[in-house]
């Protein structure tokens, strides 16, 4: 009966460390800067949506809390090489009550994302920085402030 626990403790750590090993990893970590704010995100998935042209990169954590979590979204993918940066609408909610949000084509709160991987196969993808100016929703009179993130190997789902 006291193995079982040790034999579920290998079995996730085998499980991570063969995630680890290319773009299969669940456990994709990313940062970002918004203002003061710094904000560490232990889960990303791209959703790409074929019909529609689009690839959303979402941001959350593993462990299913609700708060903070980010959109990122991309439109016409398939013109999209790597290192050629791309207008992108995001939004950032930090917690209930302090959201952020880029818009592509608004000069005041634009942001821009680069990647420098990309790979739309099956289980595919992509890595990259984003960097650009962030408003307050709750607040559009506030200044805006700065937003850098990073991302690697975010498992593109099709």
């Amino acid at each position: 009966m006291k193995s079982i626990p040790l034999f579920a403790a290998i079995l996730v750590a085998v499980a991570i460390l063969a995630g680890c090993e290319g773009a299969g990893n669940p456990f994709t970590g990313s940062q970002w800067d918004i203002g003061v704010h710094h904000v560490s995100f232990s889960h990303a998935v791209a959703d790409w949506d074929t019909a529609n042209n689009r690839l959303e990169l979402k941001f959350d954590l593993l462990s299913g809390a609700t708060y903070p979590h980010a959109l990122v979204t991309i439109d016409e993918v398939s013109t999209l090489t790597t290192n050629q940066p791309r207008d992108v609408d995001i939004t950032v909610a930090i917690s209930q009550g302090m959201t952020y949000e880029c818009v592509a084509g608004d000069p005041d709160i634009n942001a821009t994302i680069t990647l420098t991987r990309l790979d739309l196969a099956p289980v595919g993808g992509v890595s990259g920085t984003i960097t650009g100016m962030a408003r307050r929703v709750e607040n559009p009179s506030d200044a805006p402030v700065a937003l850098t993130a990073s991302f690697e190997n975010v498992v593109v789902m099709n």
